[in-house]
């Protein structure tokens, strides 16, 4: 009887610790913050992917509900603002649909007839020339063509490239394009392996000048035109004309004025015996050129100005 009743009080006992620790238990767990989010992040996902309430994310994403799948970021609305503002260039050949806006833009600032110009801007390619043209905004109604700048190649120099018909729309002008134009430009050559860019300017050397550039040396571009002629005639159009007296010293001849002088051929012997060179009177004597004066002349004796750029 007595061992009876010891395992009946014993079982009572083990009974009621089971009911104390169970009770126990579940009130530490209603007390649990951490219970309710996991369950919250749980109940609601589907395999891999979860829905993060706005006061969970980090500041640089706040208002927003970003979804999460597999490690990729799904677009928000604050990505779609920075889409609509962003600014790039792109080669025209891969945007035909912009050949005759852009052809009117390069036309308001050096006259030409629309279809030789879109003509030219058709040239553009891979393999250069290319032309780039300065947007804005996404693909569509929004998007804005703000400038246009073309890349020719160097003759004698395969790590540079030659910046030409440099241009931003009248009515962006003043808003800081022009530089934005000219650092994308560079981008662009850096991203294809090139060091060096090269350019001349009328009036624009203190612009260039602020953006890096320095008074350099002339150089020979290779246009689409001049891609025609072999190499070496190449190389003696970029002598003096007095190369008789002085066969060591050359000088260039800026291929973009031959080009205009030709829409629909190769040059006229005329111009090819006259390039873009030293005036005979600086032929024997040191170059001096500052961002002031310069002894270099254009096909049409007016002074310009040689610069040049590593990037």
């Amino acid at each position: 009887v007595l061992f009876l009743l010891h395992w009946k009080i014993e079982k009572l006992y083990i009974q009621a610790l089971c009911n104390i620790l169970t009770i126990s238990f579940r009130a530490q767990t209603d007390l649990n913050p951490d219970r309710h989010r996991s369950k919250a992040l749980t109940s609601s996902g589907r395999g891999n992917q979860w829905d993060v309430e706005p006061q969970n994310l980090p500041n640089s994403h706040y208002g927003e509900k970003v979804s999460l799948l597999d490690g990729d970021v799904q677009k928000s609305k604050h990505d779609d603002a920075e889409e609509a503002g962003r600014i790039h260039v792109v080669p025209i050949h891969g945007r035909p649909d912009l050949l005759v806006p852009c052809a009117d833009l390069v036309n308001s600032e050096w006259r030409r007839s629309q279809a030789a110009r879109v003509h030219s801007l058709q040239k553009s390619c891979s393999e250069f020339p290319v032309c780039l043209v300065l947007l804005q905004g996404p693909r569509g109604t929004e998007e804005r063509l703000l400038g246009h700048a073309r890349l020719t190649r160097v003759v004698g120099h395969g790590s540079s490239l030659f910046v030409e018909s440099v241009v931003v729309s009248k009515q962006e002008r003043g808003k800081g394009y022009g530089r934005v134009l000219m650092e994308e430009t560079e981008l662009y050559a850096k991203r294809r392996g090139f060091k060096r860019l090269c350019l001349t300017t009328h009036d624009k050397q203190h612009f260039y000048a602020h953006l890096g550039y320095v008074l350099s040396t002339p150089v020979q571009s290779k246009g689409a035109v001049m891609a025609l002629l072999p190499t070496g005639m190449l190389m003696r159009l970029s002598r003096a004309p007095n190369a008789e007296a002085n066969p060591s010293k050359q000088t260039p001849t800026r291929m973009e004025d031959l080009e205009r002088s030709c829409v629909d051929g190769l040059p006229s012997p005329s111009n090819l015996q006259n390039p873009l060179s030293l005036p005979p009177q600086f032929s024997g004597d040191p170059v001096i050129q500052t961002l002031t004066e310069t002894p270099y002349r254009d096909a049409r004796g007016v002074p310009i100005f040689w610069m040049h750029k590593d990037i």
